[in-house]
């Protein structure tokens, strides 16, 4: 198939590099902004094209050798191949050219993002036993890239000292019991230990955390942010941005075990914490009770369903609001936070885009968007933790048919 020599402007979301050709976008797996790429066409679309890198005629500067021997092949990362600084660069620009685009920036401060160590910070990680159809070999590691078969892993860089080391003696135990039929197996690097998913613990033993001086419990096949390092940093910024004192009220909406709501009970009145599932809710009341945070107490509720008759939403006047919500977001939950009249609301999301559409609907809540941050919770790959602190204006909310709301 014919080649074409293409300039690499800009990154996409999802890490590919970005050129122009005959004035359609296309799409250049492993490009880095500023190379001039000679590629083969490997999909065409009415409106874009995608390619892959034939020869690379003039690196960009900002290109680097990947340092892990998987690369290629693996799935787990995206932009081993672009420098740490520029992974940042245009994670950072992606996320703040979204938000002008859709909103109002004007009254917006950007802040310097969060980073740390791009090395060994992960403590957890999900893995892949079995064999692939082509063979028969036992295999257990991580996804390919594109595809379903396990690329056998012995070691992996972003992978904390303590999880290669268990990643190391795991594979000995189980790789005879690698079949066609495949399994995940979970790690975690607790505080106190490393936790297989395949494991039963032993007693009443949970894996744990520390943060701000606080000790939290977490299930060993829950949810725990990967990045130690880089969660402290986002809660940090959190209070910063709620600026919290002893005499507020403040409600922490899909809390898990208590990442923000305990640090935020000890600079306040009273923290709610609500949560989704209900061993999470017992666990973080739990984790507050043997941290002595008599300032917190936790609810389950669903949060994508009407919590306008819960006590805790309708009776209730909160000086701040933290959202914390999966990748769908917390849309319809948004359309009804400015009856609570916060003062500041900050909102984390590990997705731009569902951010984005919900700070609209709190935009008609009466509040406006005032910081913003991009948060490295993931180096060398295409994801990112943002965060946002909007305020309220003052002006009432606008009225509102039918829906999930009924105030």
């Amino acid at each position: 198939m014919k080649t074409v020599t293409v300039k690499i402007e800009t990154l996409s979301h999802d890490g590919r590099g970005v050129g122009r050709l005959n004035g359609k976008a296309i799409f250049v797996e492993e490009a880095v902004p500023g190379d001039v790429v000679e590629v083969r066409i490997t999909d065409r679309q009415p409106s874009y094209e995608e390619a892959e890198i034939v020869r690379l005629m003039e690196p960009s500067e900002e290109r680097v050798e990947a340092f892990c021997p998987h690369y290629d092949t693996c799935g787990g990362c995206q932009l081993q191949h672009l420098s740490i600084d520029g992974q940042r660069k245009w994670k950072a620009s992606h996320f703040y050219t979204a938000l002008s685009k859709a909103l109002n920036m004007k009254a917006c401060q950007i802040d310097p993002p969060l980073t740390g160590q791009d090395y060994a910070y992960r403590r957890r990680a999900r893995l892949v036993l079995g064999k692939n159809k082509t063979d028969k070999e036992a295999r257990f590691g991580f996804r390919a890239k594109g595809s379903n078969d396990i690329v056998d892993i012995e070691q992996c860089p972003l992978l904390t000292p303590a999880l290669n080391e268990a990643l190391k003696q795991k594979r000995m135990t189980v790789l005879p019991d690698a079949s066609r039929s495949l399994k995940e197996i979970s790690v975690v690097e607790a505080d106190n230990g490393i936790f297989w998913s395949d494991q039963s613990t032993t007693g009443s033993t949970s894996p744990c955390y520390h943060i701000n001086g606080l000790k939290l419990d977490f299930p060993a096949q829950g949810f725990v942010q990967v990045n130690a390092e880089i969660n402290e940093q986002m809660v940090n910024k959190a209070l910063e941005w709620l600026d919290l004192n002893k005499d507020q009220r403040v409600l922490d909406l899909f809390c898990g075990v208590g990442n923000f709501t305990l640090p935020i009970a000890q600079q306040v009145k009273e923290v709610i914490g609500i949560e989704g599932e209900a061993d999470l809710v017992q666990m973080a009341q739990r984790n507050a009770t043997n941290m002595y945070c008599e300032q917190a107490t936790f609810y389950q509720a669903d949060l994508f369903k009407d919590v306008s008759p819960q006590n805790w939403f309708r009776k209730q006047k909160y000086d701040r609001v933290l959202l914390d919500p999966g990748r769908q977001g917390a849309y319809q939950l948004c359309k009804g936070l400015g009856h609570l009249k916060a003062d500041k609301i900050v909102y984390v999301s590990c997705n731009a885009s569902t951010l984005i559409r919900d700070i609209k609907e709190l935009e008609k809540q009466g509040y406006q968007l005032k910081k913003a941050i991009m948060v490295d919770m993931f180096p060398h790959t295409s994801h990112t933790e943002v965060m946002v602190q909007l305020t309220n204006t003052g002006k009432k909310p606008k009225k509102r048919g039918p829906g999930i709301f009924k105030l």
